[in-house]
């Protein structure tokens, strides 16, 4: 099945897709990462520009202190909020003064910003067919349709059951441990996916059954 786009599953496959997105890595990059690709068609690729350009500065904003180099991260997000005005108006438009839990016990001042939840679910769902892909060496497909659950807006009660269940799965770490995932397979061929990156930023999604 390596001819045919591991995304879709029906294209030819004539190129190849970073799953994860290689943008959420900023530049220079590590040499050392051996970036993970899947098989991709020109449209399933070419697609998924602008959605990825708001994931990888939501990815800076959530765990860019995280990285080892952290003013490198800095820089790198002023300069696509600089080059990119609907992304600058969008953060601009919606950012807010909080305070969260920065420094152990002690509530801090930071700075909220909301980004396009419908461009967020088209990247992770991206990524979660590519990952089936991997696991499975077969296209999920474009059809099944596959719900994300960001950790931020997910209950306490379901985010919990959710970790209980990831506790027993095991770990598949991509791009040198910066990008870990497990999977569930259920019997109906539905699948539960956890998701985290840069040991921070974490998501859970479920999906459908594949096409048959």
């Amino acid at each position: 099945m390596a001819n045919l786009c591991a995304l879709c599953g029906k294209n030819a496959a004539t190129t190849k897709d970073h799953i994860p997105p290689q943008a959420i890595y900023p530049k220079p990059r590590d040499n050392d990462i051996n970036f993970n690709t899947v098989p991709a068609c020109s449209n399933c690729n070419n697609g998924s520009a602008v959605e990825d350009e708001e994931f990888k500065v939501l990815m800076g904003f959530s765990t860019g202190e995280l990285h080892e180099n952290p003013d490198v991260v800095i820089d790198w997000i002023a300069r696509t909020v600089g080059k990119n005005q609907r992304i600058a108006n969008q953060i601009f438009s919606t950012k807010q003064n909080v305070h969260a839990y920065l420094r152990g016990p002690i509530l801090e001042p930071a700075v909220a910003v909301t980004f396009d939840g419908e461009k967020y679910s088209k990247v992770i769902s991206r990524i979660i067919r590519g990952l089936y892909w991997l696991q499975k060496g077969h296209a999920l497909g474009r059809n099944p349709k596959i719900t994300v659950f960001p950790t931020h807006s997910i209950k306490p009660d379901f985010a919990r059951s959710m970790m209980s269940l990831m506790d027993c799965l095991e770990a598949h770490s991509l791009n040198k441990g910066t990008f870990v995932y497990k999977v569930q397979f259920c019997e109906d061929g539905t699948s539960i996916w956890g998701m985290q990156f840069f040991k921070k930023h974490t998501v859970f999604a479920f999906a459908e059954s594949p096409e048959t």
